[in-house]
């Protein structure tokens, strides 16, 4: 790849200042005001657009988590917004629709600070963003812990590289609960029908759930329908979908494989989200199924996890050290058969 078919743009997005990254027939933008949110990735030369799209700048801010690529810290609910470590007892603010949890944090829908971006020597397009959480952050008078979360987004033939690198600054022992609401479109190419798309997702076991969607402490081994997402995949739209799993890796293509796929099976065109073991519990949710797009959102604890009654190796809960840097790293990228 020369580094004359690849570039970092500085643009306008709904109205918000954004960065277009070019390289190897992908474009990707990114919102750095709004969450860092990756707000489009696509293959324009070939009528591709794989992300579900905020249509103005208002729907952006106020439902982040229901478009593109949004960091949840930490994903999902927890219940009363209460939990207690060793260390601590917390109480955070009920910010979800309902007002009873705790939901998704906050840092999908604040503005991160741009580190760098340009275009590699190897001809691919980056951008690093930050976000620095320190004792005058917004969440330290509830989660009292200086921390740095970087993004780093790297779009080159091999598409969408992303890096998460968190680091604990501060004295004590931090929870750590990270994820990603991506919302994917379907159909994603432009003469796609929704009918002719499957998803496949590497899960484990599925997750006993509470009326609240959080996870009530049982496993349960999948279904006949939910080992369909292991194999030949299932309908993403149509019908309302919610279920939350543990992960396990599949076979791919001869290989193990981690992450999920969405495949337009009638053009032949596989959208491949790679992830990071690390992510181990899925959380898949398409609203009511019929606004054209699939939620399937790696985290690395289950929901309400710092409340479940199990061992962190089963729940994913854990604590980051003081000084500790916790790295997972992901990738979305085409294939055509």
């Amino acid at each position: 790849m020369s580094n004359h078919s690849s570039s970092v743009n500085a643009i306008t997005f709904l109205d918000e200042p954004a960065l277009e990254l070019l390289s190897g027939g992908y474009r990707a933008v990114i919102v750095p005001g709004v969450g860092s949110h990756v707000a489009e990735l696509s293959r324009p030369g070939e009528s591709l657009s794989f992300l579900r799209t905020a249509p103005s700048e208002e729907v952006l801010r106020a439902s982040a988590q229901r478009y593109g690529i949004p960091p949840l810290f930490p994903p999902n609910r927890i219940i009363d917004g209460k939990f207690t470590t060793p260390y601590r007892t917390y109480t955070l603010p009920l910010n979800s629709s309902d007002g009873k949890d705790f939901m998704h944090g906050i840092l999908h829908k604040r503005p991160w600070r741009v580190e760098s971006s340009g275009v590699l020597e190897n001809g691919a397009a980056q951008a690093v963003l930050v976000m620095d959480m320190g004792r005058e952050g917004e969440m330290y008078s509830y989660f009292p812990h200086e921390f740095t979360y970087e993004l780093t987004y790297t779009l080159s033939g091999d598409g969408l590289q992303q890096q998460v690198r968190i680091t604990n600054r501060s004295q004590e022992p931090m929870p750590l609960g990270v994820g990603f609401h991506t919302a994917l479109r379907v159909p994603f190419h432009a003469e796609g029908r929704e009918e002719d798309y499957r998803l496949t997702v590497a899960v484990g076991e599925a997750w006993g759930l509470t009326p609240a969607f959080v996870a009530d402490g049982t496993l349960h081994p999948l279904s006949a329908e939910d080992e369909a997402l292991r194999h030949e995949g299932i309908r993403p739209t149509g019908a309302r979908y919610a279920k939350h799993f543990t992960g396990r890796p599949m076979e791919y293509r001869g290989r193990e494989f981690y992450g999920t796929v969405l495949e337009d099976t009638r053009q032949g065109i596989r959208l491949v989200y790679e992830v990071d073991p690390q992510y181990g519990h899925w959380t898949i949710w398409n609203d009511d199924g019929q606004s054209g797009f699939i939620c399937p959102e790696p985290q690395t604890w289950a929901n309400n996890a710092p409340n479940v009654d199990l061992p962190g190796e089963k729940t994913g809960f854990r604590l980051l050290g003081s000084g500790e840097v916790w790295t997972a790293d992901a990738r979305l990228y085409v294939e055509t058969n």
